[in-house]
């Protein structure tokens, strides 16, 4: 447990307090500050042109804080690879995964101890979109239940995302191709469901929307905290995890 915690605080430190990470972090708030002015102006026409037209009222969940959410995914379907590129690719490059191979501890270990580091580093800008709907609730009332609801499931799919930049930062020494990988990943993962759309196939289309990133993550944002959902991204993390400690112990056997 010890070593598990001194490679995750020494990942975490290498990754935060890097020009890169302050680059990514900022670049992230500068985005999801524009597209929260936006989301908020959206809201103040679309309320005010419903008022006029004696429409049913629009909800500030699912126009701000719904987009918000939404626009936070997108960020972090690239932001993430980006983090996770160095927790293994970078060493291999320095010369420093040799070290770490022989030193007393498992690959277990080591691939647990980077997946927390880099997990505990990519939390961090989901915490900065946190910080936006929780300014919010000092001028409007939002559904506090929702609101977590839907940030323990963006954490989650945050956590999907960190544990398959790990694996995809263990195949290779290089960087780019690390993040190239893990942007396709997300990307496949996130718009899986979308290749369904004209299959006649109810039990293909069953199957392909729970592996789905993004099925999951939408009953978490309507408040809905489905068992299977959870599973589902526990079983993402553990797999990628498990095939990243694959990788290092063959690499302790070349």
């Amino acid at each position: 447990m010890t070593s598990i915690l001194n490679i995750s605080m020494r990942d975490f430190k290498g990754l935060v307090f890097t020009p890169m990470f302050y680059f990514i972090a900022s670049l992230c708030a500068f985005l999801l500050s524009y597209s929260f002015v936006r989301n908020l102006i959206d809201f103040a026409y679309s309320t005010s042109a419903s008022q006029v037209a004696g429409a049913v009222k629009y909800s500030i969940h699912q126009i701000v804080v719904v987009s918000h959410i939404s626009i936070t995914n997108i960020i972090l379907i690239f932001a993430v690879p980006a983090i996770t590129m160095k927790l293994i690719s970078e060493e291999k490059k320095t010369k420093t995964y040799d070290l770490l191979l022989t030193s007393p501890i498992t690959s277990g270990q080591i691939v647990i101890g980077k997946f927390l580091g880099g997990l505990f580093t990519s939390l961090l800008l989901v915490f900065i979109s946190f910080l936006y709907p929780l300014a919010l609730m000092l001028f409007t009332k939002i559904d506090l239940g929702i609101l977590f609801s839907s940030y323990l499931g963006l954490s989650l799919v945050c956590s999907a995302y960190v544990a398959i930049g790990l694996f995809c930062s263990s195949l290779s020494s290089s960087i780019i191709a690390s993040v190239i990988m893990g942007v396709v990943f997300n990307l496949t993962l996130w718009f899986l469901s979308q290749g369904t759309v004209y299959s006649e196939s109810d039990l293909l289309v069953s199957v392909m929307d729970h592996l789905s990133i993004g099925d999951h993550l939408f009953s978490f944002i309507k408040g809905s905290l489905k068992l299977s959902s959870i599973v589902y991204f526990l079983s993402a993390c553990g797999l990628f995890v498990f095939l990243s400690g694959r990788v290092v112990e063959s690499s302790r056997w070349r």
